[in-house]
């Protein structure tokens, strides 16, 4: 599998070697093309700038792999009017939104990032990429209730911030994180306050590390409207975060009828009931996948 990647991309061994060399520098920004745009990450990110300088890409096959099911499905047909909206939560350096507004996917986007030092690198990597017309950033975290709450800061991997539940200790120590106070908001005061209609909203991306089921409950105005979700499925993250089993399940249980479990085989779909399941098959720390929740209208009589 690797040796594929080598095969097909014979640049990747000189990339891996100048990243070692990278990481174990002083830390300073790197600007790459790729697949997700024309981004600048910190040199010290050991997981998303890995990605972005080694293989030119971050997550290309799941986005590819999720927006693909959704379209093939009719979940992401078009706005009549032209003005589909993504929702980027938990936006880190823009990854998601920039790809797909570069790939002319959707019209604009608002993108939600409450860590100081990923919000800097998106909105420079938002302005480098020509989209500052286009996306609406949005500085704090999306949550069930409106306030200021402890964000953890992870020191290797900008994609592991977590709002702080729990201060025991934890299987990547997280105990010990710098931790610095961010806004909170919901999603349904933020598009009200932006003026955004949800039926507007074609498609939600959620990338909260563990925190969804507190952003579900500040954002059911909009999800009522219909709007698919991707999100990551993170048993122990949810659970750090204060919420329990049984309340995610009550809760996707009220928003959806319907999830995709993405796997690498092929998404099967599945009653939202269903989700209860993945909590004892992803029930190790490190163990997680991806799934798109979905509404589906009643049948009719």
């Amino acid at each position: 599998m690797k040796l594929g990647k080598y095969l097909r991309d014979p640049g990747r061994i000189a990339r891996k070697l100048r990243w070692r060399m990278l990481y174990g520098g002083e830390p300073r920004d790197v600007t790459v093309a790729s697949y997700n745009g024309l981004l600048t990450f910190d040199s010290r990110d050991k997981l998303i700038g890995k990605y972005l300088y080694v293989d030119r890409a971050y997550e290309r096959s799941y986005i590819e792999s999720a927006l693909g099911v959704l379209e093939h499905d009719g979940y992401l047909a078009p706005r009549s009017n032209g003005d589909d909206v993504l929702l980027d939560v938990g936006a880190n350096i823009g990854m998601i939104c920039i790809a797909l507004l570069g790939q002319r996917r959707f019209a604009r986007a608002l993108a939600a990032e409450p860590s100081p030092r990923n919000l800097r690198l998106l909105e420079h990597n938002v302005a480098q990429n020509g989209l500052r017309e286009r996306v609406t950033i949005v500085p704090c975290a999306l949550s069930s209730a409106e306030g200021e709450l402890e964000l953890e800061l992870s020191d290797y991997n900008s994609g592991d911030n977590r709002i702080r539940h729990d201060v025991s200790s934890g299987a990547f120590r997280e105990e010990g994180r710098e931790v610095v106070k961010v806004p909170v908001r919901t999603l349904d005061g933020v598009l009200a306050e932006q003026g955004v209609d949800a039926r507007a909203v074609r498609l939600v991306w959620v990338d909260i590390q563990g925190h969804e089921g507190h952003f579900f409950r500040g954002a059911r105005r909009t999800l009522t409207a219909g709007p698919p979700v991707v999100s990551e499925f993170w048993p122990y993250g949810i659970l750090r975060s204060g919420t329990s089993r049984a309340e995610y399940c009550r809760v996707v249980g009220e928003l959806f009828t319907s999830f995709y479990h993405m796997r690498s085989s092929g998404a099967e779909k599945l009653p939202i009931s269903a989700i209860d399941s993945l909590f004892d098959r992803y029930a190790g720390p490190k163990e997680m996948c991806e799934v798109i929740l979905v509404n589906d209208p009643a049948p009719r009589r």
